[in-house]
Parts: C-alpha cells; sequence; structure tokens
C-alpha cells in the first residue's frame, strides 16, 4: 500500500474508530456488557492508533499500537491533574471526548483492547506483495542499507558492518 492509501484507510479507521467510540455511548450497544463499558475508550485508542498511522504511515503496526496505547495512557494519567483552564476545557463536551473527565484503572485496560484490535484490523489489511500494511520487511523493523537494490539487480547485499 502507498503513504497515500494508508492515509486514507488511516483516516477512514479514525472515522470508524470515532463512530463506534460514541455510538457505543448510545442504546442499543450501551446496554452490552463489556462494549458498552469500554467500548469508547477502546475506540479512543483505535482511533489515536489510526492518527498515528496518518501522520507516520511508514510505521511499523507494533510501534504504532504502542504510541497509541502510550498516548491513551498518558490522556488518562492527565486526568489527574486539575487546573482550572484544563478542566474548562474537559467541562465542554468535545474536550471531555477527547480528554476525559475522571481517572479510572479500568480505561488502561480498555486501552490496552483497543491497541489490540487495531493490531488485528492492520495485520489483516494486506498489501499487494504479501507485506502487512506500511511495514517495511525484516526482523527489527527495516532493511539494512543497500539490500533491496542489491536483491532487485540479483546479487548479495554488501556487508552490513
Amino acid at each position: 500500500m502507498t503513504a497515500i492509501g494508508s492515509r486514507l484507510a488511516a483516516l477512514a479507521g479514525m472515522v470508524l474508530a470515532a463512530a463506534f467510540g460514541l455510538a457505543s455511548r448510545t442504546a442499543p450497544l450501551q446496554d452490552w456488557p463489556i462494549v458498552g463499558t469500554y467500548g469508547g475508550d477502546a475506540a479512543w485508542t483505535m482511533a489515536a492508533c489510526a492518527g498515528i498511522r496518518l501522520m507516520r504511515p511508514g510505521a511499523s503496526i507494533a510501534r504504532v499500537a504502542l504510541l497509541g496505547y502510550a498516548l491513551s495512557v498518558a490522556v488518562e494519567c492527565s486526568q489527574l491533574v486539575h487546573i482550572d483552564w484544563l478542566d474548562a476545557i474537559r467541562s465542554h463536551p468535545v474536550g471531555a471526548l477527547l480528554l476525559g473527565r475522571g481517572f479510572l484503572w479500568s480505561d488502561l485496560a480498555a486501552y490496552a483492547g483497543g491497541a489490540g484490535v487495531y493490531v488485528l484490523i492492520a495485520t489483516a489489511v494486506r498489501t499487494s506483495d504479501g507485506r502487512i500494511d506500511g511495514e517495511v520487511e525484516g526482523r527489527i523493523g527495516f532493511r539494512p542499507s543497500g539490500q533491496k537494490e542489491a536483491e532487485s539487480a540479483g546479487r548479495k547485499a554488501p556487508p552490513s558492518g
């Protein structure tokens, strides 16, 4: 998938995650035991992951998921801080959606679940050459310099030392 295609998919993912998160707060989803309670928080992390993918389309799925989870945890922990201007933002409906209102330990688990669902969905979206969307090859997330050019020319890659 190209960088533009990855960004469009990320934008669509953000919109879908936001729609699901808002829907999880309304009937009938609100009455579902896990979805109604934790769906919005999980969707927040999925949207955060999609936003990171939007900015960094070449980042690995694992890195995007970890950054999305870290951002979610940071925003949750920020709810322990009560400054007048920050509380004023949180008192507005949009501010409450973006920053939350009160710290809950259970939200950290919901964020982990959202990051996990992001990984599952992103892994399912494969490019035509078999690589996972946006990921470059290699065990540690990149190809050694010169390897791709050497392989395309039909010779061994130079030593990377």
